[in-house]
């Protein structure tokens, strides 16, 4: 009982776990979303009603088109597909999954303007992939935040996001992305005025790490941002560079145009000058960057001695900063109060997540309770079974004790009769020869008969060494393996010894005398490689009784 309700316990627990999709075409998606997101987007699209798929399918659909639609810089009307993913991959051990989820929520949630929201999918997406390696993935989360606080003119906290995006995106060597971390980190340092060279020197890094990716268009945005770094410095390199960007970025010529007419003007061609300024005020947007051109058509207007008209560009470049700067404060209190605002929804979600939790935590004591009840009753009736086998095995020990002990005391019993009858025969065979025989012949050939029986003869001794041997577990022989010189005679006398027999009882039943018993003691103690201090005596009982 106790093993299936583990079994079952375990299968209900990983069923309730999400897992990846297995899906073939999902997964060749996936594998194509970096080097031909295009491909990967035909693919999703070419899957009839996703939503019917298998949840875990489904979810899956839901990561990739989300990210390929990224990529592709697709319109994003809501954050619903990717909330899918969001939800199923949310406390799960599909850490990947989980963390480019809630990256891509995050990506949505600031094209749909919602940078607040946005900041606190990156953090969680921050979190969740702390626990893998996705070293690209974490580089370009760390680059979101700190875009979105670049956006908010958090210039030091954007400053330390993109440098930890850099750490990542370097361990990761994806060339393309750690040039926008450098890129983007020489525009902080412009910001917070670090030393020009420092500004200048991770624009080169950028410039190098683009190239080597084969990515053109960063490349050349590059270049024109050293440009407008140099504007003010040194005239004719910034024109250089500056007009790269120009050709290479069509739409963005009006952008070029302010800095090229301000750059021609200071570099003597006013006609040059005045026709980039042409094209930089056909621009009817209030760009920061007008200012530029505004400041150079009231340069090229005093040339001219065009003094109103030199007033008047003045003029409209005050109301246009003025416009920006007004423009910039209502943006701040609208993030303000748009922060306060989700500020407020959270506290909401912070007390209602807490009323959850503590429905989950009764719910889980509940289950503890049951489980731990169930475990209880599993080990008392186990120790119930255990406590059975153990009083049935105690039963059947105390029986064979038993009759082992009615055994051994039988043939003590058959033995002590063998040894009295013998005694009994004995006598009786003597009495018989006693009164029977009269001449001295009869008399030698009944102590000769006695002998035989009772007493141990020349050819017996062997089969005595064996009884002792056999009485002390196999002891004897094993010194003879071990002291290989050691003689029949040398076993006879250590086999005396193990049965205490003193030394005079030994020299009579060896029929040698004391003088010769010492010198064969003195002999073993050399085979066994004893000091002839050691007592051998106590060495071989202390031998016959130790554990080999």
């Amino acid at each position: 009982m106790k093993k299936y309700g583990a079994i079952l316990f375990v299968l209900f627990f990983i069923s309730c776990q999400p897992h990846n999709t297995r899906n073939e075409v999902i997964l060749k998606a996936e594998k194509l979303l970096d080097t031909s997101p295009d491909s990967s987007f035909k693919l999703l699209s070419s899957i009839a009603h996703p939503e019917n798929l298998p949840k875990a399918d489904y979810s899956a659909w839901c990561l990739q088109y989300t990210h390929a639609s990224y990529k592709l810089q697709k319109k994003f009307t809501s954050d619903s597909i990717i909330q899918i993913s969001v939800n199923y991959y949310k406390n799960s051990k599909l850490k990947k999954q989980s963390g480019t989820a809630w990256y891509l929520l995050g990506c949505v949630l600031e094209l749909l303007q919602k940078d607040t929201v946005a900041m606190l999918a990156y953090k969680e997406a921050e979190n969740v992939l702390a626990q893998t390696n996705q070293n690209k993935l974490k580089g370009l989360v760390q680059f979101c935040l700190g875009y979105i606080c670049m956006q908010d003119e958090m210039y030091k906290n954007s400053l330390s996001y993109f440098k930890k995006s850099l750490l990542y995106l370097k361990q990761s060597k994806n060339k393309k992305y750690l040039a926008y971390a450098y890129r983007d980190i020489s525009n902080m340092y412009n910001q917070l005025d670090y030393p020009f060279d420092s500004v200048m020197h991770y624009s080169d890094l950028a410039l190098k790490a683009s190239k080597e990716a084969g990515d053109s268009i960063n490349y050349y945005s590059i270049i024109s941002r050293q440009g407008e770094l140099l504007y003010k410095r040194d005239y004719k390199q910034a024109k250089e560079l500056i007009l790269k960007g120009y050709h290479y970025f069509p739409s963005k010529q009006s952008y070029y145009s302010a800095y090229l007419s301000y750059l021609y003007l200071k570099l003597n061609y006013p006609d040059s000058a005045k026709y980039y300024l042409k094209i930089a005020l056909s621009d009817k947007s209030s760009s920061s960057n007008k200012l530029i051109a505004l400041h150079a058509a009231a340069l090229i207007s005093e040339e001219s001695k065009d003094y109103n008209k030199a007033y008047f560009y003045l003029e409209k470049g005050y109301i246009l900063r003025d416009s920006i700067y007004a423009l910039n404060i209502s943006n701040q209190l609208h993030r303000i109060d748009e922060q306060y605002n989700f500020t407020k929804k959270e506290e909401e979600n912070a007390a209602l997540k807490i009323a959850n939790q503590t429905k989950i935590i009764w719910i889980a004591l509940l289950a503890v309770g049951f489980l731990t009840i169930l475990v209880l009753f599993l080990f008392i009736r186990n120790r119930s079974k255990q406590k059975q086998a153990d009083d049935e095995i105690e039963k059947q020990r105390l029986k064979f004790s038993k009759q082992t002990t009615e055994i051994q005391n039988r043939q003590k019993r058959e033995l002590l009769l063998a040894k009295t009858q013998n005694k009994v025969e004995n006598t009786l065979a003597f009495n018989k020869l006693n009164i029977n025989l009269i001449t001295q012949g009869k008399k030698e050939q009944f102590l000769e008969e006695i002998t035989k029986q009772s007493t141990l003869s020349q050819k017996d001794w062997s089969d005595f060494i064996t009884e002792v041997d056999n009485l002390f577990e196999s002891r004897i022989s094993k010194l003879k393996k071990e002291f290989t010189e050691l003689t029949e005679t040398d076993c006879v006398v250590i086999a005396l010894i193990c049965l205490k027999i003193n030394i005079p009882n030994s020299c009579l039943l060896l029929n040698m005398n004391k003088n010769t018993l010492y010198n064969r003691r003195k002999t073993i103690k050399e085979r066994i490689d004893l000091d002839a201090d050691t007592d051998l005596e106590k060495w071989i009982v202390a031998y016959m009784s130790s554990d080999l």
